[in-house]
């Protein structure tokens, strides 16, 4: 494995660098061996390595954005088109069946071409065809431009997942992913005000002209800033001066020279395809767990986020309260990535993860019983959201640590994009309890039972992992 789901302690750095130092011979000399997963854990957390992760977060954020738009200005275009507000459930879904298949099949690119290409093009696509959304004169024409925006930012995500985690020392590794993942929601949080101002003193239009001009300004930084993954590069060529280059950027003090030669504990099987490894021997239940468990948090998620403002009102909660206590779920969701990345780092295991979406179960059964009372009610969803969000981000960060090098990008695409089918189940679900006429009450105690299944799937996960 190239990675692994330990941190490396803080007290530990000086040893590691120490390490990679006696590798590659006093001053840096030329014609070194340096062991490559050593030399990463031994780097700092310096400029380069947050530059990296400040453009893959700018990548996560805009994805946020251009989810939440088409919810945001739904009922304007309803309106305008005549159209049912329930003639959006196939529009909603046609985001998500996008980025699904983009996560499969920018994962599969960037396994064969690099992380950088995949992440550029993918940004281009979600760009171009956000861009191109105001055009949409029908129904049929949204749904198909909201699929193909979904291929891009169902692509872009899962390759900013997998270049993050590869750049990554070990003893940060979960808390740089989870900096990553929480500027999703973040994307939501800062879009809803954005989208009502543009709704309000422009038109439905203008909101994905807004979403698709900002990840084109994106672009010339991507293309000019952005590093292509050194284990990758690796993989590919052991001769790669590229390694050298970005070593010598990400690791300015360790004397690094062109003539030193990185080496990795495993290359990659030219015989055989990232998808054949991936759902091959030793990783083939580890993909189906994972997969599994991202399928039925997606869904959870989804299904909150989703139906929260309508069950809420639903009781007699005003409107503009409900969409605030909805609010509240997603903030609650950054805070909670970062504090579970903070402690898996410390205590360098997975463990609390389990843990994590064990609370949730509790945290999510109890929104149910709580709209007597709106700051207990606000309190709750806050608190359900920093559980189960911040459990599901730094189970893409476990994902990660599951894959070697050579199929990482098409594991976490296979992790990320089956938890974005999870997505669409999540927004039926809604409309299956509403058909059922389950109480509120009934509802979350039966979702949040969801979130001890996946509780077991994780374990069952770590278990397998550990006996390969």
């Amino acid at each position: 494995m190239y990675v692994h789901s330990g941190s490396v302690p803080q007290e530990g750095t000086d040893a590691v660098r120490a390490g990679a130092s006696r590798l590659i011979g006093s001053g840096g000399a030329p014609g070194r061996s340096v062991e490559l997963e050593t030399a990463l854990d031994a780097a700092p957390v310096g400029r380069f390595l947050l530059g990296m992760l400040a453009l893959c977060a700018c990548v996560a954020l805009l994805d946020g954005f251009d989810t939440l738009a088409i919810t945001y200005v739904a009922p304007v275009i309803a309106k305008a088109w005549q159209l049912p507000k329930e003639a959006f459930g196939p529009i909603f879904a046609a985001h998500y069946v996008g980025a699904a298949a983009g996560a499969a099949i920018f994962g599969i690119l960037a396994d064969r071409w690099g992380r950088r290409p995949a992440i550029v093009w993918s940004t281009a696509v979600f760009a171009a065809f956000a861009l191109a959304t105001p055009l949409a004169q029908d129904f049929g024409s949204l749904f198909v431009l909201r699929a193909l925006t979904g291929v891009g930012l169902g692509g872009a995500l899962s390759n900013v997942i997998a270049l993050v985690s590869e750049f990554a020392p070990a003893r940060s590794r979960a808390t740089m992913v989870s900096v990553l993942y929480a500027a999703f929601p973040l994307g939501g949080v800062f879009g809803g005000p954005l989208s009502a101002y543009l709704l309000e003193h422009h038109s439905w239009q203008a909101v994905f002209v807004v979403g698709g001009l900002l990840p084109l300004a994106l672009l010339p930084l991507l293309i000019r800033y952005l590093p292509e993954s050194v284990r990758f590069l690796l993989t590919r060529n052991p001769h790669d001066s590229q390694v050298a280059r970005q070593m010598s950027k990400l690791d300015a003090l360790a004397g690094y020279t062109s003539s030193d030669i990185f080496t990795a504990p495993r290359q990659a099987d030219s015989r055989r395809t990232p998808i054949s490894k991936v759902f091959g021997p030793g990783l083939l239940m580890s993909s189906v767990l994972l997969g599994a468990a991202a399928f039925a948090t997606q869904m959870l998620i989804v299904y909150i986020i989703t139906w929260m403002p309508t069950l809420l009102q639903a009781t007699g909660i005003p409107l503009s309260h409900a969409i605030l206590t909805s609010a509240a779920f997603s903030l609650g969701g950054i805070a909670g990535s970062l504090l579970l990345a903070a402690t898996i780092d410390k205590r360098r295991s997975y463990a609390p993860l389990v843990a994590t979406f064990l609370a949730a179960a509790l945290a999510i059964a109890a929104i149910g019983f709580a709209p007597g009372d709106r700051m207990v009610l606000t309190t709750v969803v806050a608190l359900a959201g920093g559980l189960i969000v911040g459990a599901q981000v730094n189970l893409s960060s476990y994902s990660a640590t599951v894959y070697p090098t050579e199929v990482r990008a098409t594991g976490v695409g296979w992790v990320v994009g089956i938890g974005r089918v999870g997505a669409i189940a999540g927004a039926l679900v809604g409309s299956l309890f509403l058909a059922l006429n389950l109480s509120l009450a009934w509802q979350y105690v039966l979702v949040g039972s969801v979130s001890l299944v996946i509780a077991l799937l994780v374990q069952l996960a770590r278990s397998s992992k550990e006996a390969n």
